[in-house]
């Protein structure tokens, strides 16, 4: 099976783990490269991120890997305002972007993508551009008007929507209460889930194989099905409680057909990537 992998950092320094170091090592890119090989990996969704000193930077050093490396398809960071100028986003684009990476904590920062300007927005569904999303419940609650808004693009909401982390399984009723503004969203077609960051979801983090997971994922297959489920590793950060192995091994996915599976882990990824 050829995978894809829907969520990943590259970060120039390296990402400061746990540690004070990154958890892949000195050189990322290198680890990665290995991580490919072993594990069949054809394509890397890389999530650009700039919301902190230390990362400055890092969108214009994902434009250089992509221009050396087809199988690194980034996508920007961007503040939760948005692209500053719709030359930004061109700009973007030639560098070899596919889209735009969020992080909206809460309310206040969601609300701040409904003012996208409407210029960015036509561009961005005319670019079928993908946008990561980053997205507790609380911001999550107030995105649909601006998300239909982006019916052109996909939007992927990591990490099964950050529940928060549970020390053990809620029941079905109380997952589904936490994820409600995401479940809400099932409804527009062009919105998935990346099935990534497990670790934040368990407390403790490290407590593989995070079976505090499984109540979310089981109710996102079936409201958005394993069409609209995108498995990521999280690629460095996870390898400061978690093997790269562990990120694959999903037991929650076991109850999926081969087809299935095979979508949930690379295919439906490949899909939507432009080619």
């Amino acid at each position: 099976m050829t995978r894809a992998d829907a969520h990943i950092h590259l970060f120039a320094g390296g990402y400061p783990g746990r540690y004070g170091r990154s958890p892949a090592g000195t050189d990322e890119l290198a680890a990665y490269e290995d991580i490919r090989r072993v594990h069949g990996i054809d394509q890397a969704l890389v999530i650009g991120y700039e919301g902190g000193a230390e990362f400055v930077g890092n969108n214009d050093h994902l434009a250089t890997l992509a221009g050396r490396h087809a199988w690194i398809r980034p996508v920007a960071y961007v503040p939760p305002t948005g692209p500053a100028t719709l030359d930004d986003l061109h700009l973007r684009r030639e560098q070899g972007f596919v889209g735009l990476s969020a992080y909206l904590p809460g309310p206040v920062e969601a609300a701040a993508v409904s003012a996208w300007s409407p210029g960015s927005i036509d561009q961005l569904n005319r670019d079928a551009a993908i946008l990561s999303l980053n997205a507790t419940p609380a911001a999550t609650a107030v995105l649909a008007g601006a998300l239909a808004a982006l019916d052109g693009c996909t939007v992927l909401f990591s990490h099964l929507g950050l529940p928060g982390p549970q020390a053990t399984p809620p029941t079905p009723a109380e997952a589904a209460e936490l994820l409600e503004p995401l479940l809400a969203l099932a409804g527009l077609p062009h919105v998935g889930v990346k099935v990534s960051g497990l670790y934040a979801i368990s407390q403790p983090a490290h407590a593989y194989p995070h079976t505090a997971a499984v109540p979310f994922l089981d109710l996102l297959l079936d409201r958005f099905g394993p069409t609209r489920l995108y498995w990521g590793s999280d690629f460095a950060p996870s390898l400061d409680v978690v093997s790269f192995a562990q990120t694959l091994d999903v037991a929650a996915l076991d109850r999926l057909t081969q087809s299935e599976r095979d979508a949930v882990f690379g295919g439906n990824l490949q899909r939507i990537l432009p080619s």
